[in-house]
C-alpha cells in the first residue's frame, strides 16, 4: 500500500512539473492558482489522499496489533456408529439445527448373532412341554390316589364290620361254652354222689369228670378266641389289619401309599421345572435385550447445535466406531486467529480484544482465552494451521448475537487493545472503515 501511494505521488509530481531535466517542477508552477488547470488540482488531491492513507496504514500495521487471519470457530462433537450395520438417516443436511436428543437415524444389523436366543427359546419350549406333561401326570396320579383311598376306606369299613361280627360270634361261643361247662360241672357233681353210694360205675364217673374238664377248657378257648377277635377289631379300627396269609394292610392301602410317594416326587420335579422356567425366562429376556441392542441402535443428537458434516449416506453399511456425523456446539463458539510472532510473544491470557466481522460494522468485545491451538485444533470445526501462531478469543457478546452466534467460517479481524490505540490509531481505523478497507 505504501509503495502504491509513493508511485502515485511521483506520477502526480511529474504531471504537474513536466519533469524538465534535473528540476522537480517548472518555476511557472508557482504562478497564481487561477492559472492551474482543475484536472491537475484533482490529481494532486487524490495523490495526497493516497499518500496519507498509505502512511496511516503503514503506521497501523507497525504500531497496532491486528490478527492476520481470524475466523468464527466452534467445537465439534462426533457421532460414531455404535455397531456394525446398515444406516438409515432422516433427510438431514449440513447446517440444519438439531435439538439435543433429537433422532438423526438408526442402524440395523440384519446379520446379528441370535444363536443364544434361539437356544434359550428351544430350552424354554422343552421345559414348558415337560412341565405340562408332569402337570397332567400329577393330575392322573391324584385321581388314582383318590380312587385308591376310596377303595381302601371301603375295605377298612368292611374289615371293621367283619371283626365286629367275629367278636359277637366269639361272645356267643363263650356263652355256649360257659353253659356246657355248667352242665358238665353239675353232671360231675351228681356222678360223684352216685359213685360214692355205689350206684355209678367207675368208668361212668370218669367220663363225667372228663366231660367237666373238657367243658372248662372249651370255655377258656372261647374266651381266648374272643380276646383275639377283640384285638383284631381294635387294630382294624386303627388301620392295621391282623390275620394269616396277608400283609398288615391291603393292596388298596399299599397302592394309595405308592401313589402318594409318586405324587410327592412329581411335585418336586414340577417345582424344579418351575425354577428352571424362571431362570430361562430371565436369561431369555437378557439375551433378547442384548440381541435388540446388537440388531438395532438409534442415533440421537448428543447436544443442541447445527449439523456440520454428514459422512455416511442412508443405506450404507457402516462399521462400529465409524464417524457418521459431526455437530457444531454453538455454545462453545470462539474466534480463532493467526498473529505474528511478535504479537504472539506479547499477548497474555485475559488481554482485551475486539473482533470486527469482515464486510460489516459488527464488533464484539472479548478476551484472549488460549494461546496456541496445536493440541486442541482437532476439536474445532475449522482446524487452525499448526505452523501459525494461533490464539483463541472468547467473546461474551457473540453468544447473544442472532447473526453471528453460530456463523462458523465467517471471517474478520481481531484487534488487540493496548499499544497503538491512541487518537491516531482510532483515526486510522475510522478512515479505513470509511474507505471500506478492512
Amino acid at each position: 500500500m505504501t509503495q502504491i501511494s509513493t508511485r502515485l505521488g511521483r506520477r502526480l509530481a511529474y504531471a504537474l512539473g513536466g519533469h524538465r531535466g534535473s528540476g522537480w517542477a517548472d518555476p511557472s508552477w508557482f504562478a497564481p492558482s487561477a492559472t492551474l488547470p482543475w484536472r491537475r488540482i484533482v490529481k494532486f488531491g487524490l495523490g495526497a489522499a493516497l499518500v496519507a492513507v498509505g502512511a496511516l496504514t503503514t503506521y497501523q500495521q507497525v504500531s497496532v496489533r491486528v490478527s492476520r487471519e481470524a475466523v468464527i470457530n466452534a467445537r465439534v462433537t462426533t457421532i460414531r456408529a455404535p455397531m456394525d450395520g446398515i444406516i438409515k438417516t432422516a433427510s438431514v443436511t449440513p447446517g440444519h439445527a438439531v435439538q439435543a436428543g433429537a433422532p438423526i437415524g438408526n442402524i440395523e444389523d440384519p446379520m446379528a448373532d441370535d444363536a443364544r436366543v434361539f437356544q434359550l427359546q428351544q430350552d424354554t419350549q422343552t421345559t414348558d412341554r415337560e412341565h405340562n406333561a408332569l402337570t397332567r401326570r400329577l393330575a392322573d396320579l391324584s385321581q388314582s390316589r383318590a380312587e385308591a383311598d376310596v377303595q381302601a376306606e371301603a375295605f377298612r369299613l368292611g374289615r371293621v364290620r367283619q371283626d365286629e361280627l367275629r367278636v359277637d360270634e366269639a361272645k356267643a361261643t363263650v356263652a355256649a361254652a360257659i353253659a356246657r361247662e355248667s352242665e358238665a360241672t353239675a353232671a360231675a357233681s351228681r356222678g360223684a354222689a352216685l359213685h360214692t353210694r355205689g350206684y355209678m360205675a367207675d368208668a361212668a364217673y370218669e367220663r363225667t369228670t372228663h366231660a367237666r374238664e373238657v367243658a372248662q377248657q372249651d370255655t377258656i378257648a372261647a374266651r381266648k378266641r374272643l380276646e383275639s377277635f377283640t384285638v383284631e377289631l381294635a387294630a382294624a379300627r386303627n388301620g392295621t389289619y391282623l390275620g394269616d396269609n396277608y400283609n398288615d394292610v391291603p393292596s388298596s392301602f399299599q397302592r394309595a401309599r405308592e401313589l402318594t410317594v409318586r405324587i410327592d416326587e412329581t411335585q418336586t420335579s414340577l417345582d424344579q421345572l418351575a425354577r428352571k422356567q424362571e431362570t430361562l425366562a430371565a436369561e431369555l429376556a437378557v439375551e433378547q435385550k442384548r440381541l435388540a441392542a446388537r440388531s438395532s441402535a438409534s442415533l440421537a443428537a448428543p447436544i443442541e447445535g447445527n449439523l456440520w458434516t454428514v459422512q455416511a449416506a442412508s443405506g450404507e453399511y457402516v462399521r462400529k466406531g465409524q464417524e457418521l456425523f459431526t455437530m457444531l456446539d454453538c455454545s462453545t463458539a470462539v474466534v480463532t486467529a493467526s498473529v505474528s510472532e511478535r504479537d504472539y510473544n506479547e499477548l497474555r491470557l485475559g488481554d482485551p480484544v475486539r473482533f470486527r466481522v469482515a464486510g460489516s460494522g459488527r464488533e464484539y468485545s472479548g478476551t484472549v482465552s488460549k494461546l496456541g491451538l496445536t493440541s486442541t485444533g482437532r476439536s474445532f470445526a475449522i482446524a487452525p494451521e499448526e505452523r501459525r501462531h494461533q490464539v483463541a478469543v472468547q467473546l461474551a457478546d457473540l453468544q447473544n448475537s442472532d447473526t453471528d452466534r453460530c456463523a462458523v467460517g465467517r471471517t474478520g479481524e481481531v484487534i488487540f487493545e493496548g499499544t497503538g490505540h491512541g487518537p491516531a490509531g482510532r483515526f486510522v481505523e475510522g478512515l479505513r472503515r470509511l474507505l471500506g478497507i478492512s
